[in-house]
């Protein structure tokens, strides 16, 4: 009794340290932005910039596959880029699309229970607030409709190819322009772009696991969550997930939910857990939002302040992320009454190492009578069974395969200066200078490009960083009549070599875990790590003397 009181005692305390840490962050956070809103926008620094313009030639009939700017996805970035050339006064663009809608990720991720685990008025656009945001977390589909409103109000939809593929990009070194490859309706057609915006985004591509034999003689059913089949049956089904990760906490509830006869979870590898602080928006909110829109922008900040406050323990490795394990692992241990239960959930790597996870109904449903936690390695799939490496059986129907993206695959051919391959040049680690451009590569952009992902604030905040940092490029360029820009080789190598310095010292390198975040050597290709607010900073102006021109 002494030691489970002395516990409580040693959880309420640090949960108490934390929320004093925590607001002491949020009061700095909002000092500095304060300063940051003084000089950048009542002193008008930035309005300076926002009045300069594209001087672009419009649509050539002539040429009608020939173009100013390529955009590859529609997604937060293709869209966000997108209206950013339309602020900046050009029309001469076009947008590919492999999908039917625009949406990227938040349209090709449709299995039950899809939901964002950052809040919804930090995961938007900061121009395009929205007061009518249905929870605090939001659902795929209310986000889909977002954006589907985003390229409605810009007028983005009339330059979408949808249904159409780049299936390879090649540099014209006498021409100067992109000789972009694409398919659409089992035809190929080769269009031309000055400028290529790459945001097809790193959650695009499923991964199937490539250890595990005999996948392809299952009789039953089975799909991918990024690839979800809407007519699978699963009522009184024996069904396999296979995987434990984002996308498996949300679907595994719901797939229980349909009335499953069993449902068996197999686990490689426990995920630290923390619970969702979700609830419906009301519409005297929804109302307030609409009428004094600084109101949700304070929420915004706020909700912004407190997320980047975990970078102290995440990627300085402060004491506060002590405090942080004892919070969580008395989560845990509130949750999971069964030793036995919460051993196999239980971490043995340091929180934020792997994706942190948020749900109310993970671990409830994993303690339902017909759900089994399967913690040994799949050997092979049998024709109506799942066989593991100890030799036990699993007699299933329908297996769900929700074993994440392939983000250290570069899906796409691209051919730079003089025929260089990134896929030659990306074969020992994908990098990028400020993950953005590449040496080689010229007039080439990549948004949300290798390490600018992150691991505990919004991926928005970088997206509209990396905007506004290729908006300046362009401008420069155009002002000073230059038709192509490259990133200097040093200089992207200087930059790179800081940043894999700087990520050996944070929980992504240091936590003793192995993550979808680094390649198959440990290189971690894909986290920003550091504050967000430091690469706002960084991308707030182009370094021009960093680039060499034609």
């Amino acid at each position: 009794m002494e030691n489970k009181s002395l516990n409580i005692f040693r959880a309420l305390s640090s949960l108490l340290l934390t929320y004093l840490v925590t607001s002491v962050s949020v009061l700095l956070g909002f000092i500095g932005h304060f300063f940051y809103w003084f000089v950048f926008d009542l002193c008008g620094l930035d309005r300076q910039r926002t009045d300069r313009k594209l001087n672009v030639t419009s649509k050539s009939s002539s040429s009608p596959n020939e173009y100013y700017s390529l955009i590859i996805g529609s997604g937060f970035s293709g869209l966000g880029m997108a209206i950013k050339l339309k602020q900046l006064g050009t029309d001469n663009f076009t947008i590919i699309e492999r999908h039917g809608h625009v949406g990227g990720t938040w349209y090709a991720n449709k299995y039950p229970g899809c939901a964002c685990d950052v809040p919804s008025n930090l995961y938007s656009f900061s121009f395009e607030p929205n007061p009518n945001w249905s929870y605090f977390f939001s659902r795929q589909p209310e986000i889909g409709e977002y954006l589907e409103h985003c390229a409605e109000k810009y007028d983005i939809g009339r330059h979408v190819q949808f249904h159409t593929t780049v299936t390879e990009m090649r540099w014209l070194d006498d021409r100067q322009l992109w000789e972009v490859t694409v398919r659409s309706n089992d035809k190929e057609t080769k269009l031309y772009a000055k400028t290529v915006f790459a945001g097809y985004g790193p959650l695009s591509i499923a991964a199937f696991p490539n250890d595990i034999k005999g996948i392809d003689k299952f009789e039953g059913e089975m799909c991918h969550t990024a690839e979800w089949n809407k007519n699978i049956e699963l009522k009184n089904k024996r069904v396999a997930v296979v995987g434990t990760g984002a996308s498996a906490i949300q679907v595994v509830p719901e797939i229980h939910k349909a009335g499953v006869e069993n449902l068996y979870v197999f686990q490689r590898t426990p995920a630290w857990v923390i619970p969702r602080a979700d609830r419906k928006v009301s519409d005297f909110e929804k109302r307030l939002f609409a009428r004094f829109p600084i109101i949700q922008k304070f929420i915004r900040a706020l909700i912004y302040w407190i997320r980047e406050s975990t970078a102290l323990s995440f990627a300085y490795r402060l004491p506060t992320r002590f405090l942080y394990q004892i919070v969580v692992n008395s989560h845990l241990k509130r949750q999971i009454k069964d030793e036995v239960l919460r051993k196999k959930l239980t971490p043995t790597f340091d929180l934020g190492c792997k994706r942190v996870l948020i749900t109310n109904d993970w671990y409830p449903t994993l303690q339902q009578p017909n759900v089994q936690l399967i913690t040994n390695r799949i050997r092979e799939v049998k024709p109506h069974s799942i066989v593991t490496h100890d030799g036990d059986e699993y007699p299933v129907d329908v297996i769900i395969w929700s074993t994440g993206f392939q983000v250290q695959n570069f899906p796409l051919p691209i051919y730079g200066v003089k025929g260089r391959s990134l896929a030659e040049q990306w074969s020992q680690t994908m990098q990028a200078y400020r993950g953005v451009t590449v040496p080689n590569f010229p007039n080439l952009f990549f948004l949300l490009g290798p390490n600018t992902g992150l691991g505990h604030n919004s991926v928005v905040v970088m997206i509209e960083a990396q905007i506004q940092y290729i908006a300046e490029a362009l401008l420069y360029m155009n002002e000073n009549k230059k038709q192509t820009l490259e990133v200097k080789q040093k200089v992207h190598d200087d930059f790179n070599r800081k940043l894999q310095s700087k990520l050996k010292n944070t929980v992504w390198q240091s936590g003793g875990c192995h993550s979808w975040y680094q390649d198959a050597k440990g290189n971690n290709t894909t986290i920003w790590p550091d504050f967000t607010w430091m690469y706002i900073l960084l991308m707030k102006k182009f370094d021009s003397l960093n680039y060499v021109y034609e």
